[in-house]
């Protein structure tokens, strides 16, 4: 009983509000819509789903007191703000994670699974489904893939379910156990407001973007598509950029009008500033709680969102920085600026910590965090929490300061005039990592970072690639459509293969390129009259006003395009042998590399068109994920200049499958020539700012219901039928062995004591995930605050 105890405090305040809501939609009929049997089974989280675990143990082990305490302080902080990703997910979501959370709290996992098996009647197989959509969720933070936003369900009945959350905290003891009795409680009221849209599978569930057609958390579920367009109007109109925020509206009770409250995420709330002179009721220069009306609505900024897990982020940055953890007094600056940010909402203070980021060369310890990536976003401007705490491996980052080195010369092997190319290359750090904490969902194989373009574009940014997140994940991804020999030939180079596609892109494919602007002082950062005609183009008569980004220029399409953008980038690169030289391929067999390169990058791309999600009544198609449409519109451009084919056969197992051949002769002229002109097309748009051109582009390469098209909507379905689960990633946790300064470490001639840390390791197993999310969110505390937040943007979110 000694871990019920601990709830003592907490669960008393919540099983009031939790139960009493009881008759709340959430428990309204499971509807399926029109899903087949077969087209249900592929929303089950699959059993067959491999799991890696993320080794940074001999990286970590070497570390210094000092460093040590960094990555735990700092991975404190990203795990405590990837809490928030719950919530950008799905309005469940909280609410699944607290229930999963007190379930495997309350005993051990093998004594769960006796009660599954005695009680609930539980085979083998539910009890290893449960386990692994439990093992799934954690890995995406929540009930929606990271790749693909694509919904996953358990895949044992909710009866079944319901049976083992009833039989984990009723012990049968009944008044004698009240702390048993307020968990059954509880569990059983989140069960009540859960249960439904953990297994609903309706038309609008099944995916993330803009309602009615889907589901989002970045908006109010009375929004869609045309309000986003007019929220990012009005941004334009303030200056104001999106990234920490989400959207709320409501209507005037007396007139009507519609109003949409732009909330931002910080710490600090209206009621904690109440009184305090120093802080400004404003974020950014924009007043807070004034309602601005535009194009006839009203707006208003606020902030507060998510106050309490802000809060936690801001903690444990102070005791990193309390604990005189940083080596430098420019990694204490970025701290403080990091703290300022989540404290006040403010976008601006967190570009300059990230312009301090940007200056901190050849760190020890890598971290980054924030609200980053936006694909999740179905307008493409806020963005998802993310944290990133890492060991910079130099023995690999020797290799990657080589291509640095050569970059400006390999930028002009690019196939764009010298005007579309940045005025200056800024060398970036480009590092190869040990992962310890990569607190979001799926884990990219690279970064570059920061994401604010007049940043990148003026004053530099960095390239990290997650190496062991990519050793571990890359041999659980296996190959497919390929001949024998094909397949043979990409896994025995697969590993530089891959280090050849991450390193191109973050580098020379985010790295290249400009933007062209012009200012509210009516100055331009490019001259119109130097650039003159781009071929097939004509002259340059479109830009990005005052105000404009990419991001409100071409909202969630402005991500999807500079992904492609960089990979386009590599695969045309990988066709230079001065280029592969930095690997080390020989020149005699950088012809063979480039085959291998392009064999792979065609099977990722026929592979990304399971991701496709094909709409009855628009012309493109959603694909729920930023890299995989220019993956496939790669692969088309391949098709497209004779260079690859895909047949349709039979499998092995007598049902339809695909085959990839790839004419290798023609790869070095008829393809080279073709991805450069796809390259150029792709990059004329984007520093153009033209929207209508770039949409053009993206329909013909990527839409499957193109008359022309036709042909790919039964590679879809094949595709659709053959996709593999992508492999879930556990990470170890630091552990705080003692809060006394007992670890010494001379620093500048003086003696130095730092609190003792332990990194703990999993086992690659869905009992190993769910044992490293316990571990990682042991404050009780905790689970209250996330269902305060939960119950409050009940109204707003709920569908």
């Amino acid at each position: 009983m000694g871990c019920l105890a601990r709830y003592a405090v907490v669960w008393p305040v919540l099983i009031g509000w939790i139960v009493a809501g009881q008759s709340n939609p959430a428990s309204a009929p499971v509807t399926l819509g029109s899903l087949s049997v077969e087209e249900l089974k592929q929303y089950y989280a699959p059993l067959s789903t491999p799991i890696a675990f993320l080794d940074g143990n001999e990286a970590f082990n070497k570390l210094q007191p000092s460093e040590k305490c960094q990555v735990h302080y700092l991975s404190k902080a990203s795990w405590a703000g990837a809490l928030i990703d719950l919530f950008q997910t799905s309005p469940e979501s909280p609410r699944i994670f607290v229930l999963l959370q007190s379930i495997f709290r309350s005993k051990s996992i093998s004594a769960l699974k006796d009660l599954a098996t005695t009680e609930c009647y539980f085979t083998t197989e539910d009890w290893n489904s449960l386990l692994v959509y439990i093992a799934t969720f954690y890995a995406n933070l929540g009930n929606y893939y990271s790749n693909g936003m694509r919904k996953f369900i358990p895949q044992i009945s909710p009866d079944k379910f319901e049976c083992l959350i009833n039989s984990t905290f009723d012990d049968g003891d009944g008044a004698a156990n009240s702390k048993a009795a307020e968990l059954l409680n509880l569990s059983q009221g989140i069960w009540a407001k859960t249960k439904r849209l953990i297994y609903e599978l309706g038309p609008r569930y099944r995916t993330l973007g803009f309602g009615p057609a889907a589901l989002t958390t970045y908006f109010s579920a009375n929004c869609d598509a045309s309000d986003a367009k007019l929220v990012k109007d009005f941004l334009v109109s303030q200056n104001m950029e999106a990234w920490n925020s989400r959207v709320i509206k409501t209507f005037d009770r007396h007139n009507g009008q519609p109003n949409y409250e732009i909330r931002f995420a910080s710490s600090w709330t209206k009621a904690s500033l109440e009184g305090d002179a120093k802080h400004r009721q404003e974020v950014d220069g924009l007043s807070l709680g004034v309602a601005l009306q535009f194009n006839g609505s009203s707006f208003t900024f606020t902030r507060g969102d998510y106050s309490h897990l802000m809060s936690k982020v801001v903690k444990y940055l102070e005791e990193a920085r309390n604990k005189k953890c940083f080596p430098n007094t420019l990694e204490e600056e970025m701290t403080d600026g990091l703290i300022r940010s989540f404290n006040s909402g403010s976008v601006a203070v967190h570009k300059n910590a990230s312009r301090l980021w940007v200056k901190n060369k050849n760190p020890v310890i890598e971290s980054y965090m924030g609200f980053i990536e936006t694909s999740q976003d179905p307008d493409g401007m806020r963005g998802s929490f993310e944290g990133v705490v890492a060991i910079v491996d130099k023995a690999k980052t020797a290799v990657l300061t080589r291509l640095v080195d050569h970059a400006e010369e390999f930028l002009r092997l690019l196939p764009w005039p010298r005007e579309f190319e940045k005025d200056k290359f800024l060398k970036p750090d480009y590092t190869d990592l040990t992962v310890i904490s990569y607190a979001n969902g799926w884990p990219p194989s690279a970064i570059n970072i920061p994401n604010y373009n007049e940043i990148r574009q003026n004053e530099g940014f960095k390239n990290v690639n997650l190496g062991n997140a990519i050793a571990a994940t890359l041999t659980a991804r296996p190959l497919h459509y390929l001949s024998a020999p094909d397949e043979f030939l990409l896994k025995s180079n697969r590993t530089r293969v891959f280090d050849v596609i991450v390193g191109l892109h973050e580098l020379l494919g985010h790295g290249s390129g400009k933007l062209f602007h012009e200012f509210a002082n009516g100055s331009f950062d490019f001259d119109i009259a130097t650039i003159g005609n781009v071929s097939k183009f004509g002259a340059v008569n479109k830009w990005y006003r005052s105000g404009e980004t990419l991001e409100t220029k071409f909202g969630r399409l402005g991500n999807v395009l500079e992904e492609c953008r960089a990979e386009t980038v590599a695969v045309y690169l990988s066709l230079f042998p001065e280029v592969l030289k930095i690997w080390g391929v020989h020149e005699k067999n950088a012809e063979e590399f480039s085959y291998t390169l392009w064999l792979e990058e065609a099977f990722e791309g026929l592979d990304a068109l399971s991701l496709a999600q094909v709409s009855a009544d628009t012309v493109g198609n959603s694909w729920g994920e930023a890299h995989a449409p220019g993956l496939f519109a790669i692969l088309r451009v391949m098709i497209e200049s004779g260079v690859a084919n895909v047949t349709v056969i039979n499998g092995t197992d007598g049902k339809p499958d695909m085959l990839i051949r790839l004419d290798r002769k023609r790869i070095l002229t008829d393809g080279k020539r073709a991805m450069a002109d796809f390259l150029l097309d792709l990059q004329f748009f984007m520093s153009t700012g033209d929207v209508e051109g770039a949409e053009a582009l993206y329909n013909r390469y990527t839409s499957l219901k193109l008359p022309e098209n036709q042909r790919f909507i039964q590679w879809h379905k094949i595709a659709v039928a053959r996709r593999k689960p992508n492999p879930l990633l556990v990470q170890p946790n630091t552990v705080l062995l003692s809060d006394s300064l007992t670890e010494t470490q001379t620093i500048e001639g003086a003696w130095r004591n730092f609190p003792k840390i332990q990194l703990k390791n999993y086992n690659a197993t869905a009992e190993g995930m769910i044992q490293s999310f316990l571990d990682r969110y042991t404050d009780p505390a905790i689970d209250g605050m996330i269902l305060a937040l939960a119950e409050a943007d009940l109204d707003d979110f709920a569908v």
